[in-house]
């Protein structure tokens, strides 16, 4: 009876190498070509601004967490594939299956790299990622672009001085343009509070905002002593279009919208229940805050399905221009039912679990099929 062969400590690093630097190249490639691709897309901001110079290569700086994160699924494919594909070229592949090493044996130590990866991506999303794209974007509308920030955002409430006093609002739609939760300070001359209005929503129709269901407490000195605030009343139809003026409009408020890629989770779990406390509907944030957890799994989902096409039992001469080539059509295809799961989850018309986990399901589901129906040939 005859022992069967196991991986070597020394054969699990030939392997894990073996995918680790082209994953490192390929990381390397993509990035450059997504920041090439952001300074043509950005060129006539960067001429017209003067951003080619600090400031703008302080900008790109500060987006290449974001870039890594979103490149390392694309990049952990093609590294797998190309790896795999020397090791084929070179028939080592086929040597591991004649001392009867299984496939499956050859897929773990590439799979714990993986795991590895996506535990990294997962905490670069959570630590450094919100930071340095809030202070991106700062950085290019504000101090590149010269753009008034007229508010803040606390994850909690946003805040803006507007021409006749204060507007704070729950929640900000910029699909539909729209503020919920509308809490307007109207100030005097001599900047003291004169009322406050209450709107439901407010619709930005293009020249101004449009509140609906407002309501207007007026306020007045009881005894010369305190301010008291009397009955609500309606405001006239004819009112509602000028209530908040014209100064402030959607482009100032996409300033204070946050991304859901600028939220750690902790961030986002926090703005999820702020919202449902106060009556308001999260909406895509649930989708987001699913799609934190399904995306750096990715990573390992990118490596099984690149070693299931790649570890075939009768290995094949794959050339290094069709594996990349079939790196970036996997890719594509993975992001594309991303893209259209979280914009079905957003719309409500698929609840947030499916719409984060639905394409992660589906390749890995591809993944194993592959791999199992070659073992069996």
């Amino acid at each position: 009876m005859t022992l069967r062969p196991r991986l070597s400590p020394t054969m699990d690093r030939f392997l894990g190498a073996q995918f680790f630097g082209p994953f490192l190249v390929c990381l390397s490639v993509f990035t450059i070509a997504y920041l090439l691709g952001d300074v043509f897309d950005r060129f006539n901001d960067l001429i017209h601004y003067g951003g080619f110079g600090v400031l703008g290569l302080e900008y790109f700086s500060l987006k290449i967490p974001l870039i890594v994160s979103q490149l390392l699924p694309v990049a952990c494919l093609a590294g797998v594939l190309l790896g795999f594909a020397l090791l084929n070229r070179s028939g080592e592949v086929l040597a591991c299956q004649q001392l009867g090493i299984s496939r499956l044996e050859m897929t773990i130590p590439v799979l714990m790299v993986a795991l590895m990866i996506s535990m990294f991506d997962f905490a670069l999303s959570e630590t450094v990622v919100p930071f340095s794209t809030r202070q991106a974007r700062y950085l290019y509308e504000v101090e590149l672009k010269k753009r008034e920030l007229k508010g803040v955002f606390d994850t909690q409430r946003i805040w803006v001085r507007v021409r006749n006093g204060f507007l704070s609002a729950d929640r900000y739609d910029a699909s539909d343009q729209t503020l919920r939760g509308i809490t307007l300070y109207r100030i005097g001359p001599d900047y003291a509070l004169r009322d406050i209005v209450h709107a439901r929503t407010a619709k930005w129709n293009g020249k101004a905002w449009v509140p609906n269901d407002a309501l207007t407490y007026q306020l007045a000195t009881s005894d010369g002593k305190d301010m008291i605030a009397t009955a609500g009343s309606n405001i006239p139809p004819a009112d509602r279009a000028e209530l908040f003026g014209r100064s402030l409009k959607p482009a100032d408020l996409s300033l204070l919208r946050l991304d859901p890629e600028e939220f750690s989770l902790w961030e986002l779990n926090h703005y999820i229940e702020t919202l449902r406390r106060k009556g308001l509907d999260p909406g895509g944030y649930l989708v987001d805050r699913d799609l934190k957890y399904a995306m750096p799994l990715s990573c390992i989902i990118m490596v099984a399905l690149g070693l299931a096409l790649s570890l075939d039992p009768l290995p094949r001469s794959v050339s290094l221009g069709r594996s990349f080539g079939l790196a970036i059509a996997i890719g594509f295809g993975y992001w594309l039912a991303f893209g259209l799961t979280s914009s079905l989850g957003r719309s409500a018309i698929i609840p947030p679990l499916v719409a984060a986990w639905t394409p992660n399901v589906v390749f890995g589901t591809l993944a194993l099929s592959i791999f199992l129906f070659g073992e069996e040939r």
